[in-house]
């Protein structure tokens, strides 16, 4: 189904947010602050989440124990959370290797994954995550990793194995990196030559993310989310002045194509559709619609008497 851009509207989009950072900046409390979660710790760090914080929890050791999670939570949950990603793809390779069958050649006869079991871990990763974004949020927390980049200077990005980085911030509608900086902790939407980010949906730059105290509530995804679908409801909302000159104007056009049966009618109906009050990008369509109109007819410009004449038999 073809749709007209203009009538598209993400305001309930599911969103896809990676967090990375190094040990202690709080990455897996603030995944918990997402809408109605459900954690998938990989890695078992909700031990370092407040009791008072942690959402409810799915603990898994392979990653059939992880999708069959996923699919009971369909329903119950807003938002899915892995910690780590990281972890995850350990998992993902580990059951490649598991599988021989399924995967052949993805394992080396000496052990461990082949070169071609990464391929097969990239598909899972993808299958696997457009699945999850199909019914909840996704939130994907990563561990980061400081490479040197230049003389002088420092480059982070997530910590994920070879080539599968590249798959895995590809998908990503967000990313940011949580650090701090002379004791305030931020989130980094806009990439730097520090770090990698991703921004999008008026959300960049750096977000301040407020102390969390005891008893206040941990709601600052919840709230980034939000703001997200109300900028893009309002950018959609935008619009509908725009859409109803578009919808007058393709209908005015229409009816001045619908004239046209002899190569003298051509002239005057494009002249007609130039002077409409056009919007979007009705202009363009009501000429494409009268050029399929002299196809129609057999007509065409002729370039020596300078005037619409039929197609010659």
């Amino acid at each position: 189904m073809i749709v007209k851009g203009y009538k598209l509207s993400y305001s309930q989009k599911k969103l896809f947010l990676i967090i990375f950072g190094s040990p202690g900046v709080g990455k897996s409390t603030l995944a918990q602050s997402a809408p109605k979660v459900l954690t998938i710790d990989t890695d078992n760090g909700m031990c370092r989440v407040k009791s008072e914080h942690r959402k409810d929890v799915s603990i898994c050791n392979t990653f059939d124990e992880v999708r069959e999670d996923i699919k009971a939570a369909k329903g119950a949950y807003e938002t899915i959370v892995i910690d780590t990603g990281g972890a995850l793809v350990e998992m993902m390779k580990q059951y490649v290797v598991d599988n021989p069958k399924e995967f052949k050649g993805g394992a080396k006869a000496t052990g461990g994954i082949s070169l071609q079991g990464f391929g097969f871990v990239k598909q899972l990763w993808n299958d696997f995550i457009n699945e999850i974004r199909r019914d909840f949020n996704l939130v994907i927390v990563f561990h980061e990793s400081a490479e040197k980049a230049g003389d002088d200077g420092m480059l982070y990005q997530i910590v994920v194995e070879g080539s599968t980085r590249q798959t895995v911030w590809q998908g990503a509608d967000l990313a940011a990196r949580i650090f701090i900086n002379n004791g305030q902790r931020y989130a980094g939407f806009t990439p730097t030559e520090q770090y990698s980010a991703k921004s999008c949906f008026g959300i960049s730059g750096l977000v301040p993310i407020p102390e969390l105290k005891d008893g206040e509530p941990n709601d600052f995804l919840t709230k980034l989310f939000d703001k997200v679908h109300a900028n893009l409801a309002a950018e959609s909302d935008a619009l509908i002045p725009q859409r109803e000159k578009y919808d007058w104007a393709m209908a005015d056009a229409k009816k001045i194509v619908d004239t046209v049966q002899n190569p003298e009618d051509v002239q005057i109906a494009a002249d007609g559709i130039k002077n409409l009050d056009h919007a979007l990008t009705s202009k363009k369509e009501a000429l494409d619609m009268l050029r399929k109109k002299c196809d129609e007819k057999g007509i065409v410009y002729d370039k020596a008497a300078k005037a619409y004449v039929k197609k010659a038999e």
